[in-house]
């Protein structure tokens, strides 16, 4: 009852595939960091009370409860509490948060500059000053309990490769597809290498019945989307006419589910590559199908935005 906002920012895929880039073709260092406890730390604005602990009643004193002088997980407002902790932190240190990306900090000081991206509880620090690079970790190490992971190799269920002296940095996910074709049983379907028959028009299910009931395509509807958010951009226009059928699926719908599949199984190897050119110029392209759903005309609208011949969104 006695509170407003609970609503904590995480970072675009966008933005991590735009820093990436930059450091790449910048040839800056690129490190991880991890926090311990995350939602631990964050500051309450109001009262908040609960119930003793199970095992921890205090005797004669069962009527009483514990009052909070911090946050806890399962709190609803410590994501909120945890954001604001370190917004407030970073900002004592001279960082200036981006106004495309609430969860992207900035500073830069004569030729040194500096970004770090946060989601939740993953860091990546991206500097061309390793001096100034390691000065951040070790106040970040005084205020709060944290794990230093190192140079930047796997995350989000992201696995990171980087050839510095060619300035070329690729991504992929391949331990998280093998597990996807995994738990939906497709671990030994046959290889495909075209994602999809354009010719196919999926329409919604007119019967008004579910033909694909038992199948879970809501479930692997959104674990392929967060395949095509990460390293798989190919997948974006199957997953935006995929996610229209939620509701109703038939089996059309399904069958296309698993074609992509077959093509992740044909493609597992494939990574998203940034850098390799010396140009930060961005370009972008964008088209439209006028028209091209059968059921309202309504339009699907495409574009790719590309910085040093990758692509980020």
């Amino acid at each position: 009852m006695d509170y407003n906002e609970t609503f904590a920012p995480i970072t675009k895929f966008t933005s991590i595939h735009y820093i990436l880039t930059l450091a790449t073709l910048e040839d800056m260092h690129i490190h991880q960091m991890d926090m311990k406890t995350t939602f631990l730390n964050g500051e309450l604005e109001k009262e908040i009370y609960m119930e003793q602990p199970q095992g921890f009643v205090h005797q004669g004193g069962e009527h009483l409860v514990c009052k909070l002088h911090k946050s806890l997980y399962g709190l609803k407002q410590s994501p909120r509490a945890w954001n604001q902790k370190l917004d407030a932190f970073f900002k004592n240190i001279e960082f200036m948060k981006s106004e495309a990306d609430p969860n992207v900090y900035v500073a830069q000081v004569g030729d040194v500059k500096f970004f770090i991206v946060v989601y939740v509880d993953d860091l990546i620090l991206v500097c061309n000053n390793q001096n100034k690079l390691l000065q951040i970790k070790e106040e970040l190490s005084q205020k709060f309990e944290m794990k230093d992971l190192g140079e930047l190799h796997f995350f989000l269920g992201m696995e990171v490769e980087r050839n510095r002296d060619e300035r070329l940095l690729c991504i992929n996910q391949i331990k998280y597809l093998k597990e996807i074709l995994k738990c939906f049983r497709m671990k030994e379907c046959k290889p495909i290498g075209v994602r999809f028959d354009h010719k196919v028009k999926l329409q919604r299910n007119a019967n008004g019945n579910d033909e694909s009931k038992g199948f879970p395509y809501q479930q692997v509807v959104g674990s392929l989307m967060y395949a095509m958010l990460c390293t798989q951009p190919g997948l974006a226009y199957l997953i935006s006419v995929l996610s229209q059928h939620m509701a109703n699926p038939n089996m059309e719908h399904w069958m296309v589910v698993k074609r992509i599949f077959r093509y992740l199984q044909g493609t597992l190897q494939i990574k998203l590559q940034f850098g390799g050119t010396p140009s930060k110029e961005v370009l972008g392209y964008c088209d439209a199908d006028w028209g091209g759903d059968l059921e309202d005309r309504r339009s699907t609208t495409g574009f790719v935005f590309m910085i040093g011949g990758g692509a980020i969104s």
